[in-house]
This record gives C-alpha cells, sequence and structure tokens, in this order.
C-alpha cells in the first residue's frame, strides 16, 4: 500500500529555508519541494524500519511455524531437514507485530493455511487477547489471554488484524468544509485554508485525503489515501490535518533543507582538504537521522514462532 504522510509541508519548508512567515510570497518550486519532502519522509521510515509514523487502515498479516499458540510448548525445529528437534522451555502465546499499532477493529485466526475455517478474537479481561505494551502507545505485540479457549494456529497467514497502524494520530484544531463534497470531487472548499499546506494529509469524517495545493480556501487534493475509501461529505463537516511527533516534523526539515541546498553538488563526499573542506550532504543526512534512533527503542521485529 501507498503511504500519503509526509511530515513537514511545503509552507514549514519554504518558510524554514527563507524566513518565518516567507511561504506566502513563495509559489516557485512547488513540485520540487514536494518530491524533497516526500523523499525526506520516506528516509526516515526507512531508517527506523516502519512503513510510515502517520495513520493508515491496513489488514496485516502473520505466521505461525507449528502448533498452536495458546500457553503450549512449542516444536523446535532443525534448520537442516526440518525435523522436530526438541520442544521450547518457555510457553508462548504472543506475537510480535511487524508494524506499529495503534488499535485493532478485528483480528481473525485461520486454523490452517488453507484458511478454510476461523474464529474472530476479541480484546479485554473477560476475553481473547492484549496489545501490547500495555500503557502506552503505539502497540507493538499480540498477546492471547491466559484464560481464552482460542489460539494462534500454524501455518502461512493464519492471523490476520485490520486496524488503524501507525506511530500516532493526532490532528490539528478543525476546519469546516463550506459546500457539500462528492466522492469524485478533488477541489473543494474550505471556511480557513490557513494553516493547512501541500504535502499535508487531512482526515475528513473517516477518509483520509493528501493535499497536493492549495488556491485561497480551496484545496486540491488525493482522495481515499491511506486505507481508506473516498465517500460524499456534507457542508459544514470537521477538516482536520495530521500531526507527527515534533522530532521528526524537524527531521524532514533538516533532511529537505540538505537536499534542496545541496540539488546540483553531485556525488562527492568531500571537496577540499585540510582546515578548507565541505562536507557532503550524506554525511550531514545520517547524522539528522540518528536522532531519530530513540524510535528505534519502541520497533518490533518481524518473526515467525515455531
Amino acid at each position: 500500500m501507498a503511504t500519503y504522510h509526509t511530515y513537514a509541508s511545503n509552507d514549514d519548508l519554504r518558510d524554514y529555508l527563507a524566513g518565518t512567515s516567507y511561504s506566502a510570497n513563495w509559489t516557485s518550486d512547488a513540485g520540487i519541494i514536494t518530491r524533497i519532502l516526500e523523499a525526506s519522509s520516506k528516509r526516515i521510515d526507512n531508517h527506523i524500519g516502519m512503513i510510515s509514523f502517520g495513520p493508515r487502515i491496513d489488514t496485516r498479516y502473520y505466521d505461525i511455524g507449528s502448533g498452536a499458540l495458546r500457553n503450549s510448548r512449542q516444536n523446535i525445529r532443525a534448520s537442516i531437514g526440518n525435523t522436530t528437534i526438541g520442544l521450547t522451555q518457555s510457553l508462548s502465546n504472543s506475537v510480535v507485530l511487524d508494524d506499529w499499532l495503534i488499535s485493532a477493529t478485528s483480528v481473525t485466526a485461520y486454523k490452517s493455511t488453507d484458511r478454510a475455517s476461523n474464529e474472530s478474537l476479541t480484546e479485554g479481561y473477560d476475553n481473547d487477547y492484549w496489545l501490547l505494551p500495555y500503557n502506552d502507545s503505539p502497540k507493538v505485540e499480540i498477546e492471547l489471554n491466559e484464560d481464552t479457549a482460542k489460539s494462534f494456529h500454524a501455518g502461512q497467514q493464519t492471523l490476520a488484524i485490520t486496524g488503524e497502524w501507525g506511530y500516532s494520530n493526532t490532528t490539528t484544531p478543525e476546519k469546516t468544509t463550506t459546500g457539500t463534497v462528492g466522492e469524485a470531487v478533488t477541489s473543494w472548499g474550505v471556511n480557513d485554508a490557513s494553516g493547512l499546506s501541500a504535502s499535508q494529509t487531512i482526515l475528513v469524517d473517516s477518509e483520509q485525503m493528501y493535499i497536493t495545493s492549495i488556491s485561497s480556501n480551496t484545496l486540491t487534493v488525493i482522495r481515499g489515501v491511506n486505507g481508506t475509501t473516498a465517500v460524499a461529505h456534507t457542508a459544514g463537516t470537521s477538516v482536520y490535518a495530521y500531526e507527527y511527533p515534533n522530532l521528526v516534523a524537524q527531521a524532514c526539515l533538516d533532511l529537505a533543507k540538505i537536499y534542496y541546498r545541496d540539488r546540483d553538488l553531485g556525488v562527492i563526499q568531500t571537496i577540499g582538504t585540510g582546515e578548507m573542506n565541505i562536507t557532503r550532504a550524506s554525511n550531514e543526512a545520517r547524522s539528522v537521522l540518528k536522532t531519530l534512533d530513540e524510535y528505534k527503542a519502541s520497533t518490533p521485529d518481524t518473526v515467525v514462532f515455531f
């Protein structure tokens, strides 16, 4: 799934490069700025190892190696010949997720790879599973309730989780639509476009849209992005713009500034020797990305349980 989450807007970068509130007087380079910001955001995602800090609706599938994960010992398989050589010494009833999960809307356990039968699981004390960590978000693991009679079953793609994936779903204060927005309309008005900019993702009802340009109070957008569906919206509907962690937004601006400034410099790492030299942008960019390493602490690994 293509994701449309850019961690700083066109106006943010223009202000950052040229001075506070200068963006209103700078209307050139829109396409270049968008591409640079999108590339900077994708490089951040690649560095952290996750799909996106911003939310998206998706179904993700997981493999279970053998047996049923419900407080039962699992087979240990030999790497050669795939033969059973013993049992684990600890009970395992959890699966590590391969992306940040904000909330789950459905969890389905298929009983084998052929997916001929399945059972739905629900969260809570008297139900089937918990999302971990208990007291923090995003979630990075799903664990069966010790009292449930249900299981995670062996096979490929035998666990399916549908929900809102991403680091957070924080939004800015709302704007409102000025008229009805049909499901196929790509340009429509808001009561006040101040604070909105190209390269922002917005939320209208349950639909996410990606702003490509703004003229006065009219937005031009890509409809139904990030796993959501384009639907009609009535006049006066609230419009929210997604926000991202401050450290992530600043890193996006820093990377974009490097790329914008360094577009024509070439690929040489360092020009000059001794005290007089110019450091190539790739070294500077690595330093920027390193400021985000704390987010790797909440990054799960993709695993198959055996």
